[in-house]
Parts: structure tokens; C-alpha cells; sequence
């Protein structure tokens, strides 16, 4: 009798306690750190008595919490818990009123998470015209949620009605989930960021227009702090727009949150005097409702034309490439040749030009089908292509034709090149069926001085050589 062996489940290997233990505790951790820095940074902002003028916290959970799930486990919701009441209590603030903040705090988050759970991923990340509608509504949400539990226990301290200290809540958490939602939900990593930070560097300094959107908003700012007055809080829209056709996704969200910052702060410590006779809260609802809304306008803007570039890119890829073995067109070879080949012939360099045909490809389809003459292309393609240099080009010419053009390669190396092509190509290929295909290919080769020879003459003498392959037999190398 032959003994059977059970593969392991991967679900039946057993973590050690210690281990669970400290994942735990680590992610405990960050939540906690996270929701502490955060309200402190927010209680800086908050008048004797009364909410924060911005409270980022309960945005950057609910961000955190979508973006890593696995933090909104019990215990990431206590360390968040812990997070508020001692930021609270060590900032003075009595412990009574500590307790029916966090939970105002954490209800707004819990309502929003709920519903953010069920936000399709690519809503999440802005990648439709109507994304920013999903966020509003979640952020909507969960400063509801907040506002509910907060002014139920509240109201009489900041010295309101229930129905105008729920509003005076409500837009004050609603301008901040829209505000940092967005950027928490499309921020990349921290070695994303990095990365981006200095590309945008290098674009900005060949391309010092690109500045222009934030001059234009920087002097809207210094505007709306001279003239004063509603209307002033309107004065960066244009630019906000201008952004917004100009940048990328993520940094019109960040520009967007600054500005909302910015604004909310200025107008509370008088920097922006709106000029009200009004000395109720009702002017700061309206207010913060507004700045709220605006922030909407051009971040879906921004998703619009994040949209608009995703389809041209897919629309030029599919005019730019085969459809079948994902290699440049003929139409699109000739045209980057061009280009490679004026390049080259800047810096006084040569130019190689390969013709590769499958031998024998009519018999493949005859005695296997064409589903197996589609992968023999599509594998053949995809190994050319993974060992040409990157500077070079690969195109399907049609049929089982495929051209490759190499920049800055001798006579030489252009053979050893096409040989080691040609021995790469005639590795058996698998069929679905569970098959071993063996196929050969023939290589012409052309090489010059691109000051000498052009394109045309070169694609030319390479095509010459390849029939010279064939007529010798195929399987071979010509140059």
C-alpha cells in the first residue's frame, strides 16, 4: 500500500501566540500614535469651549482604516480609543467631557467605515467621474454619525441648542473628511511618495510653467486676505480648477486639503475677516458647509481628467501595439524607428536592424490549430522581448514576421545578439493542452552608421539577409 501524504494547509500552520501577540501590539500601536498626534495637532485649533476649528483625526482613521482593514480589528478600534482620551486628558480637558468626545469621534468614524467597506476600490481611489460623489456621501456619513452623538452629551457645553450644536458639528466634521479623506485614500507609499517628489522636482525644473496653477493660487490667497469680506473663500477657485487639469490625482486632493486648512484657520485667528454683523454660529455653518462643497468641485475635475488620460493612454496603447502579442504595430515600429534613428544619428552611432520570421509558422496552424498558432506567437513575442535591451524595438510586421532596431550596436554584437535570439526562440513552447511545441527562426541582419544608412535602407538590407536564412535552409543567423 502506497502511503498518501496531505499537502499542509496553508490555514493549518500554527502561529505562535507570541508572534499574534506582537502583530497585534505593533498595529495597536500605530493607531494609537496616529489618532494622538492628530488630535493634538487638532486641539491646537479648538476655541475655549468649543470644537476644534479643524480636527484631521477622525478623517485619518477612517482613511487608515480603509486603506489597512486589518488595523480596524478590536483592538485597533480601543487603541484608537486610547488615542483620543489622552490627548484629551493630557491637554486639560475633564475626564467626562474626554469620554463623550472620543465616542462622538468614534461613532462618526464606525458610520463611515460601514459604509465605506461597501465603496467599489476604484471608486475609493477617484478613478471615476462620480467617485467624489461616493466620498461626499461617506464623509456625509459619518460627520452625521459624530454630530449625533456628540451633541446628544455636548450641546450644553459649547452652549447651544441640540439642532445648532448638531450643525455646528456636523460641518465642522464635514469639511474635514472631505478635506483629508481623499488624500489619505490616494496617498502612495512612503517610497512612492518619494519617488514622485523628486520626478515632480525634475518636471518643475524643465518645465517651469507647471508652477503656474500654484502662483495662481497663492496670489488668490493673498487676495481673499486683502479684500476680505463671504466672497473671499470663492477666490481660489480658479486656480483649484487650474490645479486640477494640471496635476495629478493625489496632488490636487493634498493642494485641496492645504487650502481648506488654510482658509478655516485664517478665518478663525482674523487673518480673513469675512466682515459678518452676524455674531451667531449660523454664519460658520453656512460657511464650513461651503467650504466643504467647494473642495468637491475640483477634486472630481481632477477625476474627470485622471479618467480622460487613463482612456487616451489605453486608446494610444491599442493604436501603438498588437493586439495579439502586445508588441509594437508595424505602424507604430516605423514611426518610433524614426525617431531612434535621428537620435542615434545625433551622436554619431550605428544602427541595427533584425527581420525574424518563424520557419515553417503555416504548418504550425495547419496541424495544430490556430488557437496553438496564437501562442506559439504570442510566447515567441513575449521572449524577444524580455531580452532586448530596453532601448531598443520590437514589432510584429505581420504574419509571423517581427522586426527589432538595437541603437549604438557594432556588426558584431549584432550577430551574437541575433544568435542568442535565435537559440532562445527554438526553447520548446507549451500549449494549453499540456503539448511541447518546437519551433526555429530565421534572423537577417543589417547594420551602419545611421549618418549613412537609413531606416528604410536598413529594414531593407535585413530582409534581404533573411531570405538569404531562408533559401540556406532557415534555422540560421545572416547578416
Amino acid at each position: 500500500m502506497v502511503a498518501q501524504h496531505r499537502q499542509p494547509d496553508p490555514h493549518d500552520i500554527h502561529v505562535p501566540a507570541w508572534l499574534t501577540f506582537r502583530r497585534l501590539a505593533s498595529q495597536a500601536l500605530l493607531v494609537a500614535s496616529v489618532v494622538f498626534l492628530a488630535s493634538g495637532l487638532g486641539i491646537l485649533t479648538r476655541p475655549e469651549q468649543q470644537l476644534a476649528t479643524f480636527w484631521p483625526t477622525n478623517a485619518l482613521l477612517l482613511g487608515l482604516f480603509a486603506r489597512r482593514p486589518a488595523l480596524a480589528s478590536p483592538a485597533g478600534w480601543a487603541a484608537a480609543a486610547l488615542g483620543y482620551v489622552a490627548a484629551d486628558l493630557l491637554t486639560g480637558t475633564s475626564l467626562p467631557t474626554t469620554l463623550r468626545l472620543t465616542a462622538a469621534n468614534l461613532a462618526g468614524v464606525l458610520a463611515g467605515y460601514l459604509l465605506l467597506r461597501h465603496v467599489r476600490h476604484d471608486d475609493r481611489q477617484l478613478r471615476h467621474p462620480l467617485s467624489m460623489l461616493w466620498v461626499l456621501a461617506v464623509s456625509a456619513v459619518a460627520a452625521l454619525g459624530a454630530s449625533l452623538a456628540g451633541s446628544l452629551g455636548s450641546h450644553a457645553m459649547m452652549r447651544m441648542g441640540f439642532l445648532t450644536a448638531s450643525g455646528f458639528w456636523f460641518s465642522a466634521e464635514l469639511v474635514s473628511y472631505v478635506a483629508l479623506l481623499p488624500v489619505i485614500l490616494l496617498a502612495p507609499s512612503p517610497a512612492g511618495a518619494w519617488r514622485e517628489l523628486r520626478a515632480a522636482l525634475v518636471r518643475a525644473r524643465s518645465h517651469p510653467r507647471l508652477l503656474l496653477p500654484l502662483a495662481a493660487l497663492a496670489l488668490a490667497l493673498v487676495l481673499g486676505v486683502a479684500v476680505g469680506g463671504p466672497g473671499a473663500i470663492a477666490f481660489p477657485v480658479p486656480a483649484l480648477l487650474w490645479c486640477a487639469l494640471a496635476y495629478r490625482l493625489f496632488t490636487t486632493a493634498l493642494v485641496t486639503a492645504l487650502l481648506c486648512m488654510w482658509t478655516l484657520i485664517a478665518i478663525a485667528t482674523g487673518w480673513i475677516d469675512l466682515q459678518l454683523q452676524d455674531a451667531s454660529v449660523q454664519p460658520v455653518i453656512s460657511l464650513r458647509m461651503g467650504m466643504a462643497l467647494l473642495a468637491v468641485a475640483p477634486l472630481t475635475v481632477a477625476s474627470v481628467n485622471a479618467a480622460r488620460n487613463r482612456l487616451l493612454a489605453t486608446l494610444n496603447h491599442a493604436a501603438d501595439h498588437d493586439a495579439l502579442t502586445g508588441v509594437l504595430n508595424r505602424s507604430a515600429f516605423l514611426r518610433r524607428g524614426l525617431e531612434l534613428a535621428e537620435q542615434v544619428q545625433q551622436s554619431g552611432g550605428t544602427v541595427v536592424a533584425m527581420m525574424l520570421d518563424i520557419d515553417h509558422f503555416k504548418s504550425v496552424n495547419d496541424r495544430h490549430g490556430h488557437a496553438a498558432g496564437d501562442a506559439v506567437l504570442r510566447t515567441f513575442a513575449a521572449r524577444m522581448r524580455d531580452h532586448l535591451r530596453e532601448d531598443g524595438l520590437f514589432g510584429r510586421f505581420g504574419g509571423e514576421e517581427f522586426a527589432v532596431l538595437l541603437p549604438g550596436v557594432d556588426a558584431t554584437a549584432a550577430c551574437v545578439v541575433a544568435e542568442r535570439l535565435r537559440r532562445l526562440a527554438s526553447d520548446p513552447i507549451p500549449l494549453e493542452d499540456g503539448r511541447l511545441l518546437d519551433i526555429t527562426v530565421s534572423v537577417g541582419v543589417a547594420s551602419g552608421p545611421a549618418r549613412i544608412a537609413g531606416l528604410e535602407q536598413l529594414l531593407s538590407q535585413a530582409d534581404v539577409a533573411l531570405y538569404r536564412a531562408k533559401a540556406m535552409g532557415r534555422n540560421r543567423v545572416v547578416a
